[in-house]
């Protein structure tokens, strides 16, 4: 008995040990992750990049975004669609070339807020972060700490080599739009006029 008491005492005390191993990799993981965003969002000035857009109903849209830190974005479409998205300050400007209408719409109640906002968005209190590490996929939930339903952003990098693969923009209704970045380039001196454009300029070929 005293035995039998002595190994079922081992092999608990083994099973603690492997738990508390695989935690402390855990944490470890997530705190090399954590690293390895904030020195890409401490590095980053510019972006320029090919995407590829799915949205909830699985519609494929193609087209090249610009990003200029702090601030500055343009997400031109290529046909067959119209649309132009820019933004210089405060306001997301969203242009269809076709119907030649625009609509405005405050930074801060955009998914890019986070973005183009604060880029030291990872110490912010007003944000709440959660991670995943799977598969060598890197993935940040990005959501304001104080609205619920406000649209949050998923932003999926590889491990290995340490790279911004995708972003999901997640609405209230719980619906995903999936932007896949391709070709990227970091920190080349983009032109401001790419976010003054002129009103209706032409879609991308």
């Amino acid at each position: 008995m005293k035995q039998l008491e002595t190994i079922t005492k081992f092999f608990l005390y083994v099973f603690l040990v492997i738990l508390s191993c695989n935690k402390s990799y855990a944490i470890e993981k997530n705190q090399s992750a954590t690293f390895k965003i904030e020195k890409f969002f401490e590095n980053l000035i510019t972006l320029e990049a090919n995407f590829i857009q799915v949205s909830p109903s699985g519609n494929v849209s193609n087209g090249k975004i610009y990003l200029d830190l702090p601030g500055k974005l343009r997400i031109d479409y290529e046909k067959p669609s119209n649309l132009l998205i820019t933004c210089k300050g405060f306001w997301i400007v969203i242009q269809d070339r076709e119907a030649k209408t625009t609509n405005n719409i405050p930074v801060k109640n955009s998914p890019f807020a986070i973005l183009l906002e604060n880029t030291s968005f990872l110490n912010n209190q007003n944000i709440k972060t959660e991670y995943s590490i799977e598969a060598g996929i890197i993935s940040l939930k990005l959501k304001s700490q104080n609205n619920d339903n406000q649209e949050s952003l998923v932003l999926e990098f590889s491990e290995n080599p340490f790279s911004l693969k995708k972003w999901v923009i997640q609405d209230s209704l719980g619906e995903n739009t999936t932007v896949l970045i391709q070709n990227a380039k970091f920190n080349n001196k983009l032109s401001h006029l790419l976010f003054f454009p002129i009103d209706f300029p032409e879609p991308t070929n």
